[in-house]
Order: structure tokens, then C-alpha cells, then sequence
């Protein structure tokens, strides 16, 4: 069977087409009119729009979603002003004027490009011809002007005339420009009540057929009708017909794979894998719409109430049009303004529906898909016309094929250093010899469950050149799989690399801060076939494997490699840094930028370095097919531009990338000398050196620099030289020169301020610079939580605090174990907003003590939380002795000489000794992580049984669960059964197994996990089965858990030993099937295992390590305990007198934001009503029945003017019977019926 070959080639679109049109209007007001321009947007989906009066100043921060905004100041306040609102995705360039006019002007790629102006005459200016005249001479031409020129003439409809118009009608004659009025009104005088146009559209007469030009029917809230331009023949958008998988037929599709895609269907093929894709595709577009036209978002807020005063609104105008008097001007205004106030009240009220949805009950899910419709999309992927060669870019066609020049020239070979270049060709001539018997574990044939295990790590990505999603590759049929991966196998024998999989459409992103006329100032993001990334994803974890059990990466690469982080890196840095500072040393770093790094690696290389760790076989002849003859096409909007070469490089993207990348700079660790103390996170890599003369660390760092650049000549890397920079640590008090570092004989820049890793490096370690920038950070993501937590409305506080932690506190966490270092009074900004994001959450009072805000949100303070991240970052690393860091943590050298120097900040290791004891963490007693120690993809693969979870727990009988367990156990005749289970009681862990009528215990050490204890139980059955005869077993276990880590070969050394376990029984002749079951349910055998593990609390602890994250609850408690410690001082806060114990009340009988805030303040103690006068810097009111201080204890319970009011609600004693014993409803019906609910 025979498929076209094409469909892989090119990149085939269903193009869709519509009117290019531009919208006009005088706003009167950018701010007060801009729902109405929403709705406008909405309507006419403007490629661009041109506005004037918008009132905006310069320091204006305008967001008007999707559209970017080109703006020009009247110069004088407040007051005129003209923009232009681009659509995102319309290319474009700003066009710069030299004018006294209030005009803005942007060059448009429409079916034609065009300059668009938008132009603004006030009444009282006197324009003279010769500004008008200089303004068009300066517009490139074809131009369109659009915009309210105040100019009367009844050429284009006004009844008058006046001198703008005579100017005007002069310009249009001299330079022989259209006009598209055709006479229909444009305003509406407010004062006079008499209509007019003087909103314009003018044109070069190439353009004046192109367009259809009409006024919209309705003013939208000013005094000027918006203007609408129509291109006549719809010309491409930008979109790309996407699959719409919400509509997809699933059983559909996978019933037609069954049928099409069989084990026959490929033989006779040149190419599988091109017949495959095609056919794939034919199948899901009988099954599997795609998008056809362009999504209009509408505007929830847009509800009958708005439609219905804006219905109101076009007909009291049409009416006073038809019977003009003052009377009905004046009835028409009075509508006008209150069809705006619907509007804004709407809008306001829909905002809070809205956000009001996000509760604790809402799926997270749906609460990040609605935290990104607040956020909006960024206007950041707008590409604009190019500069290229002294010309301007403006057709798609053009603009691609320029970025396709330019990202082709990075890659290719002519960039490299000439020296390289005869160094590269020498060395090329020597060919690679690759062959094997491919009898090396990692040259076997793929498995199913390889394929299936890929497709399951596979996150959904944008499309490749073949169109084939993700999720079609995860709704094939098992038989469907297997024809899959018999056509990888193929491929993997034959070496025969599908000629499709060598091609990559490149998207252009703008790099933030760049000029953007520039292609070279764009970010390629490649999109490759995801067929191909699939098959790619097996074979990397088989050749990670490899160069990990073989420790074949050097130790300092900390880039993507399990259990490895930046944070490991930054720990060493500072460590580093700190221990020059005690033995007063002088400590230089030098942190290096690799230029286009991705884009330049050496292919030849990377196969040679390859062959050297010992590659052979089928690997390393796929990744030879991988890399060579590779092509790519640019895409712009939907246009692609032509084919070019990736001459050198590894494609961006692509999953073996990384690692090929790893691969190549792994080496150049070997330059480094004993001196040097080096860090590489695959390609950001920094050295240091310290030392008391200068002059020697100079001389090593000089020496390792000579090398490096060395190292860089014969691999094909180049460093730049304006980006890498120096930095000299010191903290003596005397002046020093700071070194003289040259990289290939160019001095290197000594900086004061470094971002490494994403911590930013001062050279005093004060991270004054980095709390400064976190903290413009976090107040920035601290706008989204106010947007979404109002004291009235907004999301619940559960969820708040959610997305508190999520947007902002995630910030404050990354690298606190290394800033946290810093002096307690330049960390104290970043408390200050830490507390404001749980007031924020909390609906808590300004006032409100700190202390308070800790206990109702059961969060800890930021330096609690640098301990806890602490902890959790050493237990972590004390299970991966190999990690780079292990050393300078557990064996810091100076720990004596920090103890004798109190004042000096010692590094990580040392200054969390002191809480590793009070934590009760035993750092000895944690397992270390180890690979699997052979392949495991020659692993056997565990049979594990969940059918009895589709019987929902809380909803299925005992006996029914028992009957079904005695079916499920009719399906295993053969198989003698065991039974598992764990316990813990208190900090008491314990396993057990029930094994040939045999009980067998063990008592793990305290505070380990209840999944560490089903775990063990496991594995001692096991180890028991091991024991005895071979035969058919089936283990029981009530650890849902437990069981899907086994059959996801989870990472955790319980269930890797588990895994090694199996596969030796297998090997062996055993057969063991994992089934779960549930407790508690009446099943002899689980009851029985169940006694066991719990009877063996009183037995001694078993000598055993566990893994690091059992240690987290230990950690937890410590920290309770500090915060408890600290919340045990506070004996006057009004909250510890009912609530000593600390933790997170939930809030019973509330149903909205605002009883949540109401409520939640009166436990705090602290209101509006009561408490404003410490803002206000008054005396402390008093009640005036009563005498007394006005507290809410007094308003709660003691004020005996309420007191008829509140017996009707409830009684209470004090405050800790009222808010524990007492529905929440009740107090807050109390509160309004004496009218204090919303004073609070």
C-alpha cells in the first residue's frame, strides 16, 4: 500500500479567510469608554484601531487584551491624544514622525502592506498646510488616515465649511488623495444637538477599491460614531486549523485504527513511517474536526441588561434624529449615561460571578485555566516587519524566508573560528567506525511497554510537520501500538532514518527588551514530529542509563539528571563564597555565556565524544542518522517560508537534544584544574577561584581561562565575550584591585552584580540586589491575588491561599536556602509581602497582628520556612552522595573557624546543624538512591491487578466486595495467595506478611511513612517467596498506592528494590501477580495481615534505612513545633485566648467571600468598625451604652444594648465556646441584624 509522500513533506492548511478591517473612533476617553471598545473589538475583530481623545498621559499603563498599543500625548495633560490598537499576530513596525500633529502612525501587513495613521485635530488648533503636507509626505506609501479632523466641507457630507476643511480639501488635491466618506454623519454635537462628519478616512488612490467604508449605528457612549473600513476581498489570517479534541469520536477512531492499521499494512512500504502518518491522519479527520474559524471571545459580562440599554440607547438617538429638540437631546444623554452605568455595573458584577466560582470545590485544574483568563495572553509573540539589507520586510512571505536566512546562517559552519575550521575538517576526515554485533543491552529491540511508557511521559505540545498530536498517538489500540513499535524496530535495524523526521517547522518568539526589526533578536522554538519525539523519548532512556550507571557524565553537570537541581550549584557557590570570607580571602567567579549554543554544536563531535564513552551498534548510528541532513521552515502565521539547511547543531526541541548537548560539553570538566571549582547546568557554566594573594588566584583563574578557550576551539563552541563577566567577592575593608582576566585576549568585565541560575550574585553576598528584584517580582504577581480577593467577593480563602503559595510564596521559595543567608533586616521587605498575601487571602484587617495571620492560614514565617526547605533540600541530598554539593554540606571545613567568628554567616552545611537534632532526623539512617543496576527495559514487567478499584469504596457493601473477591480470586486457581499490610500508630511503623500460613514482621524505624510500611511488606513477601519453591503466587495488598508505583516503576528505593526483586523471581521460574484488595472489608487474609502489622508495635525497631522523603513528617512537626513555641509567647492576643493550638480552622456554615472576611476578622479581633482608628491615628473608641471599650469581644458578647438581639442567635460564655461551639451563620445573622455586618 502506497500513501503520498507529501503530507509529511509540507505543511498542508486549510487557509482561512476574512475581511482585513479597520475600525476609527474618537473615543473621548480611552478609560471611560473602554467597555464600550471591548465590545467594538468584539463585533469587528479590527486588525487595527485607530483612536483619538483617548485622555492618556505618558505614564499611562494601558492593557487592552489582544492588542498592543501604539500611543502619541497631546503634550498638554491630559487632554487629546491619539493611538492605534494593533491586533496580536498582525505584523507590523511603528513608523516615526516628525510632525506638531497629534498623529501615530504603523506600518500593516494586511493583503497589501499599508501605513496606518491615526490622526487627532482639536477644534482650536490652527493647522497650517504645511504641517498637513509634511505629515503625508512622511507616511509611506499606499497610507490610510483615519481620525476625527475637526474639518468642515461639504465634499465629505458637513453643511459648512471651515478652514481645516479647506486645508484639507487643498491636500486632497495636491497630493491626488481619496477620501472613502460618503457623506453619512459622524457626530453628534452635544451642545447644539446637530450632526456633522468630521471623522475622516483618506487614502492613496490604489487602496480607495480595496476598502468598503460605513459608520457604526450607535455613538457607544460618545459623541462620535466609530468608522469601520472593509477590505472587499477577505484575504488568509494568521491561525492555523488546529484539532478540536473536545469534539473528537473517539470510538470511532480507534475502532477505523483497528481496522486500517494492522500488522500487513506497512510491509510493502519504502517508508513505514511516512505511510503511517499519513494514514493516521486520514483516519482522524473523519473523526476529529479542527478549528475553521476565528474564535470570538465573548464577553460574559455582555449580559441582557447591557444589550438591552444599548438597544435603548440606538433608539432615543434615532428618535432625537428623526424629532430633533432640546427636550429629546437631553432624554438621549440621560440614557446614554445610564447605558454606561449598566455596562460598568455588569461588568463589575460579572467580574465578582466570576471569581467567586474559585472554591475550595473547583478543581485545580479549572482554577489555573481561570488564574490564566485573568492573566490574559502576553503581547509578547507579535512578530514585526523586518530590517534586513537596508530594506523593510512587510509580506509574510518575506519576513519568513528572512528568518529562515538568518536562522540558518546561525547554524551554519561558516561561523566558526577559522582556526576551528581546519581543526573541524582534519579531524572530520577520520571516519567513526560504529560497528557491533549489536550484542550491547542498549542495541536491543524496543518493547511495548517502552513505547507505551513514553506516550505516557509525553506532555500535549504544539504539532510537528506531519500533524500528528500527541493525543492521537495515545488513543491508538494496543494492536494498533504494536504496529508502532514494530515499525521503530524497523527503523532501529535497518538504520533507515524516515527522510520526514529530519524536518522541523521553527516558530519566531521575540526575546523581551530586543529590537525586534532585527530577526536575530528572535528565540526559534522548533516543532518537531511528535511520532518521532516518541521514538526519540525510548531511545534517550536508554542512553541515559547508559552514561549514568557508567558515570560517564562528569560530576558537575547538574542539568537535567534525576535528583539533581540549581539549587545544588547555588549551594555550592555561596559555600565557596563564605569560606573565603573566613580565611579573608579573595574569591572571582567567572560566569560564561555560550553563544548559540544549541545552534553551533558540533555534530561530528558529539559522535566522536560518543564513540569514545563507548558507544557501538545501532545507538550511535541512529543518533549519527538523527543529526545529519536536517531542514526546517519558518513559520509565520500560517505562511511558511522555504526549506533551508541545519548545517550544524542540535534541533531545539527535540528530546535527544539535551542529552546530545550534555554529551558534547561534558569534557569540558577536564579543564579544570584542582584549584578551580567549577558548575555546568547544561550550558550555563561558571568557575571560581579563591585565595589571600590576587595575584595567584589571578594566575590559576588565567591558566583555566587559556584552557577553556583551548576547549572551545577544538569543540566548536565560541563564548562571547561581552557577556561573560567576572566578579571579585570580597568583604575586606581595605581597597582591592579587582583582577585582570582575559579570554582570548579580551579583558573581561569585573561586574558588581551577577544573575547566576536565577539568583543574582553581589559581590559583598549580601543578595540585597536579588531581595530588590524578588520583591518587584512578587508585588507584581500580588496584583493577580487582589484581582481575585475582595473583602465582598472573590474566590474562598482555602483557595486563595492556594494560589497565594502557587503565584507568589513559589517565588519567595526558589534559592531561599541560599538567600535566606542574608542579614534579617534586608530580608524583613520580603516578610512585609508574605503578610500581605495572607491578609489578602484571609480578608484579615490591616491591623491585624502578624502572629495572628500564621495561625489562621497555618503558614509559617519566611525564615520557618527557609529551615523547613532547608531540611528537605539536605535529607534530599544526603540520599545522593555522587550530587556535587554532598561534600560541602556534610563536610564543611571550617566548621571551627565559624565558631570562633559568631558574626561571620556560615554556608548551608553548617548553619542547619543546628536544627538537623531538634528535627529528630538521623541522617545516617537515609537510603540512598541508586539506579535499577540493569537495563530496565530487559526488566519483567510486574503483572499488577486494580480490578476490584472500579468498586468505589464508600459506596460498595462488605459482602459485595467479598463476593467479588472471591471471583477474582476464582480467576487464580494455581496461585497461592499472600497477604500484606502496614500500620502505624502514633510514630510507630510496623509491616507485615502473611506467607504459607507463615506471619512475618518488622517494625520500621519511627515516623517512617505508612507507604514505606506497605511498601516493606511487600518486599518481605517477596523475599519470603524467594525462599521457597518456585510456583505461582498472588500478593494481596490493600496499598492502592503502593501498587500503581509498582506498575508505573515509580522512583523510590522501596520499590526499586521491589522491582529488582520481581524480575529475579521471574528469571527464576516464579510467577507473581500483584492484586489489590481493600481493608477492612471482611477478607480472612487482609484482616489477618492487618493484626499482624499492628501487633508488631511492641516489637524492636528493625536496623533498616528509608528513603529521604519519609523524613518530611519529622520535619513538619519540628516546624510546628517552632511555630507553636512562638505562638505559646502570645498570651494577650485576642486569637490565642480561644484557639492556643495553631493550625487552619475552616470556617463552618459560610457560604461567600464576604461572611468569610467578616468571620474571619472577628476571630482575628481586629475590624473596620473597631480598629480604623489606629489608621486614622485617633483615640480608641468607646461603646456608648456601655461605657467600655469598643472590641469585638464587647460587640460579640458582653454589650448589653444587643443583648435582646443576640440571645435570639445564641448564647456563649466567651469567645473560645462561641467560636467553636457556635455555627458561623449565627454570629454573622447577629451582626446584621444589629447592622454591624458590613462595618466589619
Amino acid at each position: 500500500m502506497f500513501y503520498p509522500y507529501f503530507r509529511c513533506i509540507f505543511y498542508i492548511y486549510n487557509i482561512i479567510l476574512m475581511a482585513d478591517t479597520l475600525l476609527q473612533w474618537n473615543c473621548r476617553g480611552f478609560r471611560a469608554n473602554f467597555n464600550e471598545l471591548q465590545l467594538l473589538a468584539q463585533e469587528y475583530s479590527p486588525r487595527a484601531i485607530c483612536l483619538q481623545e483617548t485622555l492618556l498621559q505618558d505614564t499611562d499603563s494601558i492593557d487592552f487584551r489582544g492588542y498592543n498599543l501604539l500611543n502619541t500625548y497631546s503634550g498638554n495633560g491630559p487632554h487629546g491624544g491619539s493611538s492605534i490598537l494593533i491586533r496580536q499576530g498582525v505584523l507590523h513596525s511603528p513608523v516615526s514622525l516628525n510632525t506638531n500633529l497629534q498623529a501615530v502612525a504603523v506600518r500593516l501587513t494586511l493583503h497589501v502592506a499599508v501605513t496606518l495613521c491615526s490622526l487627532y485635530i482639536p477644534p482650536s488648533q490652527n493647522v497650517q498646510q504645511t504641517d498637513l503636507d509634511s505629515l503625508v509626505e512622511q507616511l509611506p506609501k499606499p497610507f490610510i488616515i483615519m481620525g476625527d479632523l475637526n474639518g468642515h466641507n461639504p465634499l465629505w457630507g458637513s453643511h459648512d465649511v471651515n478652514n481645516k476643511g479647506k486645508n484639507i480639501e487643498k491636500l486632497l488635491s495636491d497630493h491626488q488623495l481619496c477620501i472613502f466618506n460618503d457623506g453619512a454623519n459622524t457626530y453628534l454635537h452635544p451642545a447644539t444637538g446637530t450632526y456633522t462628519a468630521i471623522d475622516l478616512s483618506i487614502t492613496n488612490p490604489e487602496l480607495i477599491q480595496d476598502f468598503k467604508w460605513f459608520v457604526h449605528d450607535d455613538l457607544c457612549g460618545s459623541d462620535h460614531f466609530p468608522t469601520v473600513l472593509e477590505s472587499i476581498t477577505p484575504c488568509p489570517t494568521n491561525l492555523v486549523p488546529r484539532w478540536n479534541f473536545n469534539k473528537a469520536d473517539w470510538d470511532r477512531f480507534a475502532g477505523l485504527c483497528k481496522e486500517k492499521i494492522t500488522a500487513d499494512t506497512f510491509q510493502q512500504d519504502t517508508d513505514p513511517i511516512d505511510s503511517f502518518s499519513n494514514l493516521l491522519i486520514n483516519i482522524a479527520s473523519d473523526c476529529i474536526p479542527k478549528t475553521s474559524t476565528i474564535p470570538r471571545i465573548k464577553k460574559p459580562w455582555f449580559t441582557e441588561n447591557c444589550k438591552d440599554s444599548i438597544k435603548k440607547r440606538k433608539k432615543a438617538e434615532k428618535y432625537f434624529k428623526l424629532h430633533p429638540s432640546p427636550a429629546n437631546l437631553n432624554i438621549y444623554k440621560q440614557i446614554q449615561a445610564k447605558a454606561r452605568r449598566t455596562i460598568k455595573n455588569e461588568k463589575r458584577q460579572s467580574w465578582r460571578d466570576f471569581i467567586s466560582k474559585i472554591t475550595s470545590r473547583t478543581p485545580m485544574s479549572k482554577v489555573w485555566n481561570m488564574v490564566q483568563r485573568i492573566k490574559g495572553k502576553g503581547s509578547n509573540s507579535t512578530i514585526k516587519h523586518l530590517n534586513c539589507d537596508d530594506d523593510v520586510l512587510t509580506s509574510k512571505t518575506d519576513i519568513a524566508n528572512a528568518f529562515a536566512k538568518s536562522m540558518s546562517k546561525v547554524s551554519s559552519a561558516d561561523n566558526y573560528d577559522p582556526n576551528f575550521k581546519k581543526f573541524k575538517s582534519k579531524q572530520e576526515k577520520h571516519q567513526i567506525n560504529f560497528d557491533s554485533d549489536n550484542g550491547e543491552d542498549y542495541n536491543e529491540l524496543f518493547s511495548l511497554d517502552e513505547l507505551v511508557t513514553s506516550l505516557n511521559k509525553a506532555k500535549d505540545t504544539a504539532v510537528g510537520p506531519d500533524d500528528i498530536h500527541y493525543q492521537l498517538l495515545k488513543h491508538l489500540p494496543e494492536s494498533c501500538l504494536l504496529v508502532l513499535r514494530d515499525i521503530f524496530n524497523n527503523i532501529w535495524l535497518t538504520g533507515n532514518f524516515p527522510p520526514s523526521w529530519h524536518d522541523a517547522i521553527v516558530v519566531p518568539i521575540p526575546k523581551p527588551g530586543k529590537d525586534h526589526t532585527d530577526p536575530i533578536n528572535y528565540r526559534p522554538i522548533s516543532l518537531t514530529s511528535c511520532v518521532c519525539k516518541t521514538f526519540e523519548r525510548m531511545v534517550n532512556n536508554r542512553l541515559t542509563w547508559f552514561l549514568e550507571t557508567n558515570n560517564l557524565l562528569t560530576n558537575i553537570q547538574c542539568g537535567f539528571r534525576k535528583n539533581r537541581s540549581t539549587i545544588d550549584h547555588l549551594v555550592r557557590l555561596e559555600s565557596f563564597i563564605r569560606d573565603g570570607f573566613i580565611n579573608n580571602q579573595h574569591v572571582v567567579s567567572v560566569f560564561f555565556d555560550l553563544e548559540k549554543a544549541y545552534d553551533t554544536t558540533w555534530k561530528y563531535g558529539i559522535l566522536n565524544d560518543l564513540h569514545s564513552m563507548g558507544f557501538r551498534g545501532r545507538m550511535p548510528q541512529f543518533i549519527d542518522s538523527f543529526l545529519q541532513s536536517r531542514h526546517f521552515k519558518v513559520r509565520v502565521g500560517s505562511t511558511l517560508s522555504d526549506s533551508v539547511d541545519q548545517e550544524m547543531g542540535v534541533p531545539q526541541g527535540a528530546i535527544l537534544s539535551v542529552t546530545l548537548f550534555s554529551i558534547k560539553i561534558n569534557s569540558l570538566a577536564k579543564v579544570l584544574n584542582n584549584h578551580i571549582d567549577g558548575s555546568l547546568f547544561v550550558d550555563d557554566f561558571s568557575i571560581s577561584c579563591r585565595g589571600s594573594n590576587m595575584a595567584t588566584v589571578e594566575r590559576q583563574l588565567q591558566m583555566c581561562l587559556n584552557k577553556i578557550s583551548k576547549w572551545a576551539l577544538e569543540n566548536g563552541f565560541r563564548f562571547s565575550k561581552s557577556k561573560t563577566n567576572a566578579m571579585h567577592f570580597c568583604n575586606k575593608r581595605k581597597l582591592h584591585n579587582d583582577p585582570e582576566l582575559f579570554l582570548d585576549k579580551t579583558l573581561l568585565k569585573v561586574v558588581k552584580e551577577a544573575k547566576f541560575l536565577g539568583l543574582l550574585f553581589d559581590n559583598k553576598l549580601s543578595f540585597i540586589p536579588h531581595i530588590k528584584q524578588l520583591k518587584t517580582k512578587c508585588l507584581k504577581a500580588l496584583n493577580l491575588l487582589k484581582s481575585v480577593s475582595g473583602t465582598k467577593w472573590g474566590g474562598d480563602q482555602k483557595t486563595l491561599l492556594t494560589l497565594y503559595r502557587a503565584l507568589v510564596r513559589s517565588k519567595l521559595d526558589y534559592g531561599s536556602v541560599i538567600y535566606g543567608s542574608a542579614r534579617k533586616s534586608y530580608l524583613k521587605q520580603l516578610q512585609t509581602i508574605h503578610h500581605q498575601g495572607l491578609r489578602l487571602a484571609l480578608g484579615a484587617f490591616r491591623t491585624s497582628p502578624i502572629s495572628s495571620l500564621y495561625v489562621e492560614a497555618d503558614e509559617t514565617s519566611l525564615s520557618e520556612r527557609q529551615i523547613k526547605l532547608s531540611l528537605q533540600y539536605i535529607t534530599k541530598l544526603k540520599s545522593n552522595p555522587s550530587n556535587p554539593a554532598y561534600n560541602c554540606v556534610f563536610h564543611p571545613e571550617y566548621t571551627a573557624l565559624y565558631e570562633r567568628k559568631p558574626s561571620a554567616i556560615p554556608p548551608l552545611g553548617i548553619r542547619i546543624q543546628e536544627h538537623i537534632v531538634p528535627a529528630d532526623i538521623n541522617l545516617d539512617n537515609i537510603k540512598t538512591s541508586k539506579l535499577i543496576n540493569f537495563p530496565p527495559w530487559q526488566m519483567a514487567k510486574p503483572t499488577v491487578n486494580l480490578e476490584l478499584t472500579k468498586y468505589p469504596k464508600s459506596t460498595t457493601n462488605q459482602l459485595v466486595y467479598q463476593q467479588h473477591f472471591a471471583e477474582l480470586k476464582a480467576q487464580y486457581p494455581e496461585h497461592v495467595s499472600i497477604y500484606t499490610d502496614g500500620s502505624k500508630d502514633g510514630v510507630s511503623v510496623t509491616a507485615a506478611a502473611i506467607v504459607n500460613n507463615k506471619t512475618l514482621t518488622c517494625r520500621l524505624p519511627d515516623n517512617s511513612s505508612i507507604f514505606s510500611a506497605e511498601a516493606k511488606a511487600i518486599q518481605i513477601a517477596l523475599e519470603a517467596i524467594n525462599d521457597s519453591k518456585a510456583g505461582r503466587y498472588i500478593l494481596y495488598s490493600d496499598s492502592l498506592s503502593c501498587l500503581q508505583a509498582i506498575k508505573s516503576y515509580c522512583d523510590n528505593p522501596f520499590i526499586t528494590e521491589i522491582l529488582q526483586l520481581h524480575d529475579h523471581l521471574a528469571t527464576s521460574q516464579y510467577e507473581v501477580v500483584f492484586c489489590w484488595l481493600p481493608g477492612h472489608v471482611g477478607i480472612k487474609g487482609n484482616n489477618l495481615a492487618d493484626a499482624a502489622a499492628k501487633s508488631a508495635h511492641d516489637s524492636s525497631i528493625t536496623t533498616m534505612q528509608i528513603p529521604y522523603s519519609d523524613t518530611k513528617q519529622n520535619i513538619n512537626i519540628y516546624i510546628k513545633s517552632l511555630r507553636q513555641s512562638k505562638w505559646d509567647m502570645e498570651v494577650h492576643n485576642k486569637l490565642h485566648t480561644f484557639q492556643p493550638i495553631i493550625g487552619f480552622t475552616p470556617l463552618s456554615g459560610v457560604y461567600c467571600r464576604q461572611d468569610e472576611t467578616v468571620l474571619r476578622r472577628c476571630r482575628i479581633g481586629h475590624t473596620f468598625y473597631t480598629h480604623s482608628y489606629i489608621l486614622k491615628g485617633e483615640d480608641r473608641p468607646r461603646c456608648v451604652g456601655c461605657d467600655e471599650d469598643l472590641t469585638v469581644r464587647h460587640i460579640l458578647l458582653d454589650c448589653v444594648d444587643f443583648a435582646t438581639q443576640r440571645a435570639g442567635f445564641y448564647s456563649s460564655p466567651n469567645l473560645k465556646h462561641l467560636f467553636t461551639q457556635v455555627p458561623g451563620h449565627l454570629i454573622l445573622s447577629f451582626l446584621k441584624e444589629i447592622g454591624l455586618y458590613h462595618k466589619f
